[in-house]
């Protein structure tokens, strides 16, 4: 208890921190922005990012090997983002484990929870390889060029790597054996744990078929995101680019793994204004157009998350106090794998 108020707490203070470097400069022209926006933005946006969301209940249907339906699969997803939106502590991963269990036939929890894994660790590679499209598509250096190449061949290399270690789990011990020779660390026995961990979670990659279909449910799943991030910013921008779409959604992705209060309220938009900027899209993180965009982006984003939550909850016939109680009751009696946090932020 006392380590979930202390994160609480550090959560508090660094939205409090971002949310005060982004708006100490220029409030008035913020306010303009916002005066000014083309809200008609709002609803394709929208409408694209829960064509995403649907995407992404297709490739959890895959990864489960067709044991939900997909109708299960998109509104239980939607209800885990909406409860990681709305409380701290990423609730929604066990919520997700709890839904899935009550459906006919029920889906094991462990089963769910390492799909969740599996997902975290596509939506990671998929990262890196937006961050190598996006240093491709900006005119940059020849040596900055030739890192976004590597870090897009990179996210290829890692899928292919990952599902070998799913089909062959002994090779991936072999490997951290021949590297504890080099590195000490390695050779400790809860690395080779965390090892079975991750290989438990990637199970599903061992099939080709289902490694295929998951691959290109993700891409689908992140090039919607995309779009609909390049829509948002005609709410702000005369002409925005599919560059600084990129940028912003990629490291707002890795946002989520910043301790904040719920629903990321500080990095989230810190990571967009920084996108933005390093896109070349504005000039400064703190100038008012990239503040404003950010604040409308964030709404939005907590808007679908929310209406899509709601229609999930009343669509799986549960309600919002039973899921929540149901998931951290099931935190409390095991341990979850380990997931990386990295997460789209919708669009």
């Amino acid at each position: 208890m006392k380590k979930r108020w202390s994160s609480i707490v550090l959560g508090l203070v660094v939205s409090v921190v971002a949310l005060a470097l982004l708006l100490r400069r220029d409030l008035t022209g913020v306010r303009d922005e916002l005066l000014d926006a083309r809200y008609w933005a709002v609803l394709p946006c929208m409408a694209l990012s829960v064509v995403g969301l649907w995407l992404r209940g297709v490739r959890w249907r895959v990864l489960l090997n067709g044991r939900l339906a997909l109708r299960h699969s998109f509104h239980i997803l939607n209800v885990s983002y909406f409860i990681n939106g709305v409380l701290p502590l990423r609730v929604g991963e066990l919520a997700r484990a709890v839904l899935a269990a009550r459906t006919e036939p029920p889906v094991p929890v462990l089963t769910s929870l390492s799909t969740i894994v599996v997902e975290r660790l596509l939506d990671t590679l998929a990262v890196f390889g937006l961050i190598g499209l996006t240093l491709l598509a900006l005119p940059v250096g020849l040596e900055i060029g030739l890192m976004g190449a590597a870090l897009g061949v990179g996210a290829v290399v890692g899928v292919i790597v990952l599902a070998v270690f799913a089909r062959r789990p002994a090779w991936a011990h072999r490997l951290l054996d021949g590297l504890g020779r080099v590195v000490p660390l390695l050779r400790r026995e809860k690395v080779h744990d965390w090892l079975d961990e991750v290989l438990a979670g990637v199970v599903p990659l061992g099939s080709p078929r289902l490694a295929l279909q998951a691959v290109g449910w993700t891409v689908a799943a992140w090039a919607m995101s995309v779009i609909a991030g390049y829509v948002m910013m005609f709410a702000i921008f005369d002409e925005p680019t599919w560059a600084a779409s990129m940028a912003m959604i990629a490291l707002a992705s890795f946002a989520i793994a910043v301790p904040a209060v719920p629903g990321n309220l500080g990095p989230f938009e810190a990571a967009v204004v920084f996108g933005l900027a390093g896109a070349g899209l504005v000039e400064s993180a703190t100038d008012a157009p990239a503040v404003a965009f950010a604040l409308l982006l964030h709404v939005v984003n907590l808007a679908t998350y929310i209406l899509m939550g709601l229609a999930g909850l009343w669509a799986e016939n549960v309600s919002l106090g039973d899921v929540t109680r149901a998931a951290r009751a099931l935190g409390a009696r095991r341990e979850t794998p380990a997931v990386p946090e990295i997460d789209a932020p919708l669009n």
